[in-house]
């Protein structure tokens, strides 16, 4: 999991940052606001472009000097560029402003689904827009605070939105000092994240959640030499998404049991409110864990060989364990550990939303990973099928679609792994450590 943008001569960089930051704003305020820009084509060759802008001004930023206040002025004009639109690709939101209204109004938002009887009288004008309203919320207890902040907040889209998108310019700055801190290029860093053209749609566009976890690893990831607070900020990631979870036990064997308590005292203070749900807590997560699946990559040769898709998911359950064993034994340091067992996750996991990849970006853009980067432009290949399921109901997921999106990105994560890194100066830990 390794991979490096080249470093060479300097020259000024608003001669490189200005034509392609200009670039990548107009394609993806096209890709939002232009009526034919329709999906997947040529929505996905509109995307690309802009993916490609960001990869030629990351690629080269090293070789210029200044422009720290060009990459945050164009992230921040691409973010305004989408802000206002209504979530077209996703219909995630909804459920968050759904489960922040019903906490507003009393009730326990694990213990009914958005269509249950009980909640007739609860029923919003967007109610029709919430997705799979048979199924309890998933959302951890930290996503379910920050739901009900939204709704205190006036329950709309677009304060969803500004909430998270200040977590992401948050997540950005912290980026920045963990790269000052362990003497690598900040501009790189915060290009490589902010100008993500797959991070500025999830959010700024969809509204999705992630940045709350994201800010959450990078504050693991800064105050590393603080266990109790490394299991704190972990806990927060684990409770917005439970991806990061997994990686607690190599965090445990690096931290010692002030990380653990750190964890453990922060999950039972977020659970305390939802826990007369009881079993019901979990049984959206069930039904997740059983039946979806979304643009499945190397998880499909599990699925040949076992056959039985639960065989299939426990086999890569298992392979996840043994990751999480190898980091445990190898005491890596925090941000490595996230890299390598929220890695080995995703390349196994049934299921990867486009913006599931954006779990991945803080690693990606301090280790200024290429295969990490790739995935992120190639995750997009995902909306191949929204055109078919707007029109049928029906999300087409053909293997082409697939392969394009996998294969190069494995291809690279596979050669860049074999490539020799060169050290940062000081990880978070105080310990030089690489990829």
């Amino acid at each position: 999991m390794k991979g490096s943008f080249d470093l060479a001569r300097e020259r000024p960089a608003w001669h490189l940052l200005v034509p392609l930051g200009a670039a990548e704003l107009a394609l993806l305020t096209a890709l939002g606001w232009a009526p034919n820009a329709t999906f997947p084509w040529p929505g996905l060759v509109v995307f690309a472009g802009a993916f490609g802008a960001y990869a030629l001004a990351a690629g080269r930023i090293t070789r210029t000097s200044g422009g720290g206040a060009l990459i945050w002025t164009f992230a921040i004009a691409m973010r305004l560029a989408l802000v206002l639109l209504d979530p077209e690709l996703s219909d995630d939101v909804y459920r968050y402003l759904w489960d922040g209204h019903v906490q507003l109004s009393g009730v326990n938002p694990y213990l009914y689904a958005p269509a249950a009887p009980e909640l007739a009288e609860l029923r919003t004008a967007y109610h029709g827009l919430i997705n799979n309203p048979s199924i309890p919320t998933v959302y951890p207890p930290i996503a379910q605070f920050a739901f009900l902040f939204i709704a205190l907040a006036g329950g709309t889209v677009l304060r969803a939105k500004l909430l998270w998108l200040a977590l992401d310019l948050g997540t950005a700055w912290l980026l920045g000092k963990i790269a000052r801190k362990t003497g690598r290029s900040v501009r790189l860093t915060q290009i490589l994240y902010l100008w993500c053209p797959l991070l500025v749609v999830e959010v700024a566009w969809s509204g999705h959640l992630e940045p709350l976890g994201l800010f959450a690893l990078a504050l693991a990831i800064l105050l590393a030499r603080a266990p109790w607070c490394v299991g704190a900020a972990t806990a927060i990631a684990a409770l917005t998404k439970f991806a990061p979870a997994v990686a607690v036990p190599a965090l445990i064997r690096r931290h010692g049991w002030r990380f653990l308590l750190g964890f453990a005292v922060t999950a039972l203070i977020m659970y305390a409110p939802y826990a007369l749900a009881g079993e019901s807590l979990f049984t959206g997560l069930r039904t997740y864990s059983e039946h979806w699946w979304f643009m499945k990559g190397p998880f499909t040769l599990l699925e040949l060989t076992f056959v039985d898709p639960i065989r299939a998911r426990y086999a890569a359950g298992t392979i996840v364990v043994m990751a999480v064993a190898w980091a445990s034994f190898q005491r890596y340091d925090t941000e490595r550990t996230f890299l390598w067992v929220l890695g080995t996750g995703m390349v196994l996991t049934p299921t990867l939303h486009p913006w599931y990849v954006l779990w991945m970006l803080p690693m990606a853009a301090l280790r200024a990973s290429r295969s990490w980067i790739l995935l992120s432009g190639l995750a997009f290949v995902g909306y191949y099928g929204l055109g078919s399921y707007q029109e049928t109901g029906v999300w087409a997921q053909p293997p082409m679609a697939r392969l394009i999106m996998w294969v190069p990105f494995l291809v690279l994560l596979v050669y860049d792994a074999f490539r020799p890194w060169q050290e940062p100066a000081e990880s978070p830990d105080g310990v030089a450590d690489g990829m």
